[in-house]
């Protein structure tokens, strides 16, 4: 029984060691700069390319040994957004706030000190700004506007000594963003939804 209670005793602390060292969930902070564009269902409206930024908090938890993980993230986004209504002959610019929160899959490997990295995994955006900065962005075409928004992130990058983290993500809309009436067209509307390229920089504890 000594000899059983001995043996068990060094298997737990070994295990003990082990999630000590590999630290299987990890907190840090992440900030970065995002371009967005909106993709319209039908020609009369276009967008370029808007320079934002985000921060917030982070989490990642990684299986031992096996390279694969997981990833979330609380994020304030400000997005940089530009619409060409070529109806009307205008051009309007306007920054959007958001909530995002981000849940990838990961798969990592490499050495101790440099590995690369691959992520997907869904993500879901909350619009914050007002009302009136939506009217003054999409004028009197726009016909509905979804604050609850669904992405599909795809994405990679380099961490280094498993605190410094440098990737960047595409996020696939899943869900529209809204809905633009053509003028002088009753009942036609086209669908629009946001595209996001993020370039981002993670530190860990």
């Amino acid at each position: 029984m000594k000899k059983l209670l001995l043996s068990l005793f060094a298997v737990l602390m070994a295990v003990n060691v082990s999630a000590q060292d590999v630290k299987a969930i990890t907190w840090g902070v992440e900030a970065g700069m995002n371009f967005n564009s909106l993709s319209f269902s039908m020609a009369d409206f276009e967008s370029s390319n808007r320079l934002g930024f985000f921060v917030g908090g982070k989490a990642k938890f990684k299986v031992p040994l096996l390279g694969f993980g997981a990833d979330a993230a609380v994020l304030y986004n400000l997005n940089g957004a530009e619409f060409h209504d070529f109806l009307n002959s205008e051009v309007r610019s306007k920054n959007l706030s958001y909530l995002e929160i981000p849940v990838n899959f990961r798969y990592s490997f490499g050495i101790k000190a440099i590995a690369v990295y691959v992520a997907t995994g869904p993500q879901f955006n909350y619009c914050l700004s007002s009302n009136s900065t939506l009217e003054d962005l999409y004028g009197d075409n726009l016909e509905s506007f979804s604050r609850s928004t669904w992405g599909w992130n795809v994405g990679g990058g380099v961490e280094l000594f498993n605190r410094l983290q440098v990737g960047v993500t595409y996020t696939i809309p899943i869900s529209d963003t809204g809905k633009l009436e053509i003028a002088d067209a009753a009942n036609i509307f086209t669908n629009f939804k946001q595209k996001t390229v993020q370039v981002r920089l993670a530190y860990f504890f």
